[in-house]
């Protein structure tokens, strides 16, 4: 038996379909033809039938009709506001008053206050006005002694100075006697004089008369020159008194300058608290030796502190210009930008020229650590690094929307979606300023209209759209550079 494979051509491609069949002798050529032939049509009628008869099994699919897709959306109410612009800065503070007292005169600490510790209150010199004690109507305490300088030394100079003084007064007073003394020589020396010279003049008529002789004419005439002398001699030593009197009295005010200067250094041997503050820094111990210069400690007044906030020069000028027309801007200060305000102060005054390296302008801030003559609680202390939020311009009638709700920019048209029925309407405005997270609009925004702030992006003119928060000015503002203000 022989095994004859048969190839037929299938759906026109070129793919081979065999059928074995089981004969002895090879057929006809045209007759395997015909076959061929018969057998792929017979395939073909059968191929689609068979996808006739699944394209009747087939469904027509359901029909919908096409909802149009609302937006949950966020509004922001339009209203027209009162607004105060806030100018924000940083800076340290600093006490308004401190100073590094050093020593005024040489010598070996000999005593030392147990209160002369860093952190320390320490009194200074009290001022008591109304005193019925004084005539003037005030008394003045000294300030406690935080330590003692060796005085030995400059109480002898002292009780030296005193003896110099005490000589130069007995020598005024000696030379005081002597002019007396000679005040009287000279009224005796000039009656004296007086007397020879009539004596002489007497002498003269009698001698041309020939009463008296030649002789007796000369002596008189000697006794008149020698009493002349007499006078003279005296009359110079008058008139050295007063510059006699001059020099000792110019002397004796020298040496009481020296011994007041003295009784300074005396003073000065005993270092007091030059105002009522707190110690910061101690620079000295007991059996140190000092001399004029050498720092002994730093006292810091905490009453009030002052702060150097540098600003822009645009936020300097809103600033400047509250300040110089005679206002305090209240200040709230805080450790940061997010902390909550601690402590309050004003704008005192402002700088005359700007910081050439960092092209800022220093407003200067007052903060007052004591209320109603007590300390407050936790005061602000110098060196401290605050955020500062100055009250500036207050800007009335404004329509302010959230920035992020405005489409567009500065260099083409700028436009909002506003809720008109349901439908979010896309409105052209124009905006005057941005300043921080809000934008000021000059025209195309009426009070209440309903501007939408969130799926901006997937909004279109008309789109339909559902309300689910309403926000108003009075909770988007107040927490960044405006405040808004109360009618």
């Amino acid at each position: 038996m022989n095994w004859y494979v048969l190839t037929l051509p299938l759906w026109g491609s070129c793919s081979q379909f065999s059928v074995f069949g089981i004969t002895d002798n090879m057929p006809d050529r045209h007759d395997s033809i015909s076959i061929n032939l018969v057998l792929c049509l017979l395939a073909l009628m059968v191929g689609g039938g068979g996808f006739v008869g699944l394209a009747s099994l087939r469904k027509e699919p359901e029909k919908r009709e096409v909802e149009e897709k609302i937006f949950n959306v966020e509004v922001f109410e339009v209203q027209r506001v009162n607004l105060q612009e806030i100018v924000k800065g940083f800076g340290s503070a600093v006490a308004e008053r401190e100073v590094v007292y050093s020593a005024q005169v040489a010598g070996e600490v000999a005593s030392v206050s147990r209160r002369l510790k860093v952190g320390e209150a320490v009194s200074g010199p009290q001022f008591f006005p109304n005193d019925p004690i004084l005539e003037t109507g005030s008394s003045q305490t000294e300030g406690e002694v935080l330590l003692t300088i060796d005085p030995e030394v400059y109480h002898e100079r002292l009780a030296q100075a005193d003896h110099a003084v005490e000589e130069a007064v007995a020598e005024l007073q000696t030379l005081k006697q002597q002019e007396q003394n000679n005040t009287r020589l000279l009224q005796t020396a000039t009656r004296n004089y007086n007397t020879a010279k009539d004596d002489h003049a007497r002498m003269e008529r009698l001698a041309k008369d020939g009463t008296v002789t030649q002789n007796q004419l000369t002596l008189s005439q000697l006794e008149e020159r020698r009493y002349e002398q007499a006078f003279i001699e005296v009359d110079n030593q008058h008139s050295l008194f007063p510059a006699q009197r001059q020099r000792l009295q110019k002397q004796l005010d020298r040496l009481q300058t020296e011994k007041k200067l003295a009784s300074i250094d005396v003073r000065r041997t005993e270092v007091r608290a030059p105002f009522t503050g707190v110690l910061t820094e101690v620079n000295v111990e007991k059996g140190q030796y000092v001399q004029p210069g050498t720092p002994l400690y730093r006292v810091t007044q905490i009453d009030a502190v002052e702060i150097a906030v540098p600003l822009h020069p645009l936020d300097f000028a809103k600033m400047a210009e509250l300040v110089l027309a005679g206002e305090q801007p209240k200040v709230e200060l805080a450790e940061n930008e997010v902390a909550s305000s601690r402590w309050t102060g004003r704008v005192v005054r402002v700088s005359p020229e700007a910081d050439t390296a960092t092209r800022t302008i220093d407003v200067f801030v007052e903060v007052e650590n004591k209320q109603d003559g007590q300390q407050v609680a936790v005061p602000l202390l110098p060196g401290s690094f605050v955020q500062a939020r100055m009250e500036g311009p207050i800007l009335t009638d404004v329509i302010v929307v959230p920035r992020a709700a405005v489409i567009g920019n500065d260099a083409g048209s700028m436009r909002v979606f506003v809720e008109r029925d349901g439908k979010a309407v896309e409105v052209p405005v124009e905006v005057s300023r941005r300043l921080e997270a809000q934008a000021f609009i000059s025209s195309g925004l009426e009070p209440g209209d309903r501007v939408v702030m969130t799926n901006l992006d997937a909004l279109t003119d008309g789109s339909q759209i559902s309300v689910q928060a309403t926000t108003t000015p009075a909770d988007s503002l107040g927490d960044g550079q405006t405040l808004l203000l109360q009618e």
